[in-house]
């Protein structure tokens, strides 16, 4: 009994030492200003700890932490890539889960992770270690330290383990979802580290001979006939979503020429859904003095302008590495939205002085108006779909930049096809309700109501 403090310190001095020496081996796995969403499942049982890791990413980011821990793959399949990442994050993730039981460093092992793909990739990796049956425990989690995102964590006992010191929720889906940035600094610790002791109340199980220092030997599948098989992943049935990157999958069978058309209802159905392209389109078409061609130009200079910044931007992101995927779409955003709601604002002022339109019905004033109009089109096509930009980096990685760019200007042919649409639809719907030839009164309202629509869209974008 009296050599158990000098085991405690030769044990903190030797891992303390193993630290300094191996330093960058031992490093917490991060990705700073990415929004990264981790949940900590905690169970302790008779004799193991075992603790389900959930970690939910983005596939461009995904992609971009992949390829600085590996480097790129050329000739892989998205799948594979998927799988790469799940035995190559596990155990940086394992290492990144600083564990102690009664101040002696306990390292975790990793049994593998589940795969769902929903809206983004979802992994569940499991880790575990031998504990003694009774103890004081202590779990920080030192991963995506610098990422954004939410955190949770949860603790529960099994196997005949009572807990004490914790009050917390048992089970982890219990916790509500918050963005780190809402909670307070005590709050956000409760996410990431707990500290409790733990005891069996009823006679542990044997443990056989050969394990680790705990007398157990770590869990996982064996094989009879020979040494434990790589790291599983158990991929979860997942429900169909938008992901551009998904038309990768060579090993799914389908033509060429059907992927270009997926791409394209892709596009279509990303114009479609809650965005600033169709309500930009409709605001200029409702202007009183738009022509039919109007609208229907915003709507094709809008979708090059949002091509071309995915293009852009997945070469920037490629060739420097970067990750900083939130900076970059946060000054786009404000770039697009002061410019967006300047343009309000000076519409909205003109008819609430009592002005037209343009005051003089002459060539060069609408030429000046079609400028004005690429102008509109290219800021509000400045912030890209990120989707995109994630299919170019994944189809670099794989060696397979040339489909990837086919299937984004497939993409951005459908987005445009509906752009388009929308405003030559708002026109003729105006010109019907109200007629060609309007009262005066109609022309100030249509100019103050286009000017709010777009002073909004930019205020939005602006401030987001």
């Amino acid at each position: 009994m009296g050599s158990r403090p000098f085991s405690v310190v030769s044990s903190l001095a030797l891992g303390l030492a193993i630290g300094v020496a191996f330093g960058s081996s031992l490093r917490a796995h991060d990705i700073p200003n990415q929004r990264v969403d981790r949940s900590i499942q905690v169970t302790v049982k008779a004799g193991r700890l075992a603790i389900d890791y959930e970690v939910s990413l983005t596939e461009l980011t995904l992609t971009q932490d992949l390829r600085s821990l590996v480097g790129p793959r050329p000739g892989a399949e998205r799948a594979e890539w998927l799988a790469l990442y799940g035995e190559v994050a596990g155990p940086l993730n394992a290492k990144g889960f600083l564990v102690t039981v009664d101040g002696v460093p306990t390292v975790l092992s990793t049994r593998g992770y589940d795969l769902a793909i929903e809206e983004h990739p979802r992994y569940t990796f499991h880790f575990e270690a031998g504990i003694p049956n009774q103890g004081r425990l202590s779990i920080r989690d030192t991963n995506y330290v610098s990422s954004e995102g939410t955190s949770r964590l949860g603790v529960r006992s099994a196997e005949g383990v009572a807990l004490a010191g914790y009050d917390g929720p048992a089970d982890v889906q219990q916790v509500p979802i918050r963005p780190v940035w809402e909670l307070s600094d005590a709050e956000e610790r409760r996410t990431k580290q707990v500290e409790l002791r733990f005891g069996t109340t009823t006679a542990a199980p044997a443990r056989p001979a050969g394990g680790n220092a705990s007398g157990e030997r770590p869990a996982g599948p064996r094989s009879p006939d020979g040494p434990e098989p790589a790291v599983p992943a158990t991929w979860k049935a997942s429900r169909p979503g938008s992901s551009l990157s998904r038309l990768l999958d060579s090993s799914t069978p389908l033509s060429k020429a059907l992927l270009v058309v997926l791409a394209l209802g892709l596009g279509a159905a990303h114009a479609i859904q809650p965005g600033h392209g169709k309500t930009l389109v409709t605001a200029v078409a409702l202007g009183p003095a738009a022509r039919l061609y109007q609208p229907m130009l915003l709507g094709l200079a809008t979708t090059l302008a949002h091509m071309g910044s995915v293009l852009v931007i997945a070469a920037v992101l490629w060739s420097t590495g970067s990750r900083r995927v939130g900076t970059i779409h946060q000054g786009l955003a404000q770039v697009a939205g002061f410019a967006i709601a300047a343009a309000g604002c000076w519409r909205l002022g003109r008819h609430l002085g009592g002005h037209r339109e343009h005051e003089l019905e002459s060539l060069g004033a609408v030429e000046r108006d079609n400028l004005g109009l690429l102008g509109l089109g290219l800021a509000g096509g400045l912030v890209p779909c990120w989707d995109a930009v994630g299919l170019l980096v994944l189809a670099a990685a794989l060696g397979r930049l040339a489909a990837g760019v086919g299937l984004v200007f497939a993409f951005s042919a459908g987005m445009g096809i509906v752009l388009v649409v929308v405003g030559g639809l708002a026109w003729k719907l105006k010109s019907a309700m109200i007629g060609i030839d309007r009262a005066p009164i109609w022309e100030r309202r249509l100019g103050v109501l286009c000017g709010l629509i777009l002073t909004t869209i930019g205020l939005g974008l602006f401030l987001q």
